[in-house]
């Protein structure tokens, strides 16, 4: 807030509110000029202040101490501040913040994992059969801790753009008892066995930052507001493991591998999320392959869920 002193006559206020009026009337002499200037200026009066508006601006005149207070000009708005102890008088220029556009990123997300062959076909090809999924309990969890909001209005803050970085946590439940390999020309395979598996999975871990496009709606409600946003998202792994849960004539038993299964290193993709106070859905479909090309199956993950709530 810059401040800037001038005299301390009460008068000058008032006179800095007439010329701006006058100033909006030059060159309208005749009688239609005259009916326009005076569609144009509008006097709003209470018991407590007199407004009166003029194209590009406004003046505030308040009755108690009957002096101008407040003078608009565009988007500039200056206070008149009458320090009567001093014996002078201001005018301080307000900077008032905008208003700030803020999307849904941040916050924790549950979901449901599974995959394409090829673009919205689910059925899986006969050599990625072994890849065939438990879809109930194949989860993911999505932990976006870090946000950041371009509002695209000036004069407004439902539209913009949304980016950030999360963790998201993958976990492919496999509905067969194939152990996930490494065959001996590198590619992801699978071994046959008769162990009596409880639990079957391949488990995934992405650094993951989006690029969103945010609308919400309606205009003029913050609180009640129905978002919608879209755009990609790319997402760089930290790792990856296998985990098998069987039990024996000793009981129950766990094994857990980090072997390399030729998970791609680099993904990207395209996600929506919706909602509306309490109501939050997302989905994401990955658009490049799981699987280093010619070391996998050709897969292509996706995920439908909820955000649990919002940072």
């Amino acid at each position: 807030m810059k401040t800037m002193y001038i005299s301390p006559l009460r008068t000058m206020a008032a006179a800095l509110a007439i010329t701006l009026i006058s100033v909006s009337a030059i060159a309208q002499s005749d009688n239609d000029r005259e009916k326009k200037r005076t569609d144009l200026v509008t006097v709003e009066e209470t018991s407590s202040y007199t407004n009166v508006t003029f194209p590009g601006g406004r003046v505030e005149v308040h009755h108690r101490n009957d002096t101008v207070t407040r003078i608009t000009l565009g988007s500039r708005k200056f206070e008149i501040l009458d320090e009567s102890k001093q014996g002078t008088t201001r005018i301080r220029m307000v900077h008032e913040p905008r208003q700030t556009f803020k999307g849904h990123w941040a916050g924790v997300d549950l979901g449901l994992n599974n995959f394409f062959s090829s673009p919205f076909k689910s059925e899986l090809p006969q050599d990625a059969r072994f890849m065939d999924l438990n879809t109930g309990k194949s989860v993911t969890v999505g932990v976006n801790i870090l946000q950041h909001n371009i509002g695209l209005q000036k004069n407004s803050n439902n539209l913009g753009l949304v980016t950030g970085m999360g963790i998201t946590f993958n976990n492919y439940r496999l509905d067969s008892p194939n152990i996930l390999t490494r065959d001996e020309q590198g590619n992801t395979s699978y071994i046959v066995t008769d162990r009596d598996i409880k639990k079957n999975k391949l488990t995934t871990t992405f650094l993951t930052v989006p690029l969103l496009l945010e609308v919400q709606i309606p205009n003029s409600s913050d609180r009640n507001r129905i978002y919608l946003s879209g755009g990609l998202y790319s997402g760089f792994k930290l790792g990856s493991h296998t985990k098998m849960v069987y039990h024996d004539n000793a009981g129950s038993k766990k094994e857990k591998s980090r072997s390399d299964l030729n998970v791609n290193s680099f993904k990207y993709g395209a996600t929506v999320r919706a909602g509306s106070r309490f109501v939050k859905l997302y989905a994401t479909c990955d658009l490049s392959r799981m699987f280093q090309a010619g070391q996998g199956p050709e897969l292509y993950p996706w995920s439908v869920g909820i955000t649990l709530l919002n940072f």
